[in-house]
């Protein structure tokens, strides 16, 4: 009986010093596991940021387009009005030139529409390109067809000022 007794005292250590281990292994395996998952949620969170944003000035260029659709006379396009320009020749191009899109005084027109969970409302501007004949395309005998183009570009933003999105299209009216 003395033998049995001797024996199980010299184990007693060995277990605790296993489970220790076991311990701090399974604590390092559930850290990697939570910073896993909370990278994802952020990837998750920016990918929808940056949707909002994508849909954001997408409206934008569509209420662009839709105006030059509906408007029958247009303004002057000149850069003492707001968001009507002519396309700079030299030098940054415009839309590089606007550093504030949110502000209508850096020469923008702001998104009308209601857009929710967006931190800012899109803004855009348009620009005059120039005329473009096109032969075979009137009635009249050697009457060429004068199509105007505009370049509409917009800046939207997401849920936070950090998604940016610009986007821009050619609209031929």
């Amino acid at each position: 009986m003395n033998n049995n007794f001797k024996s199980h005292k010299k184990q007693a250590g060995a277990i605790l010093f296993v489970s220790l281990i076991m311990l701090l292994l399974m604590t390092l395996l559930g850290i990697s596991g939570m910073q896993t998952t909370v990278l994802e949620e952020r990837m998750a969170g920016n990918f929808k940021d940056r949707n909002m944003s994508l849909q954001a000035a997408e409206s934008a260029l569509r209420e662009a387009e839709e105006y030059l659709r509906v408007t029958p006379i247009l303004p002057s396009f000149t850069d003492g009005i707001l968001g009507h320009y002519q396309p700079t020749t030299a030098g940054a191009a415009r839309w590089d030139t606007i550093t504030n899109w949110s502000d209508p005084a850096n020469g923008a027109i702001s998104y009308t529409g209601k857009l929710d969970g967006i931190a800012s409302p899109p803004a855009y501007i348009v620009e005059e390109l120039p005329t473009i004949t096109e032969s075979g395309g009137s009635l009249e005998t050697g009457v060429a067809v004068q199509n105007r183009y505009y370049r509409i570009t917009t800046n939207a933003v997401g849920g936070t000022n950090t998604a940016v999105v610009m986007l821009q299209s050619t609209y031929k009216r």
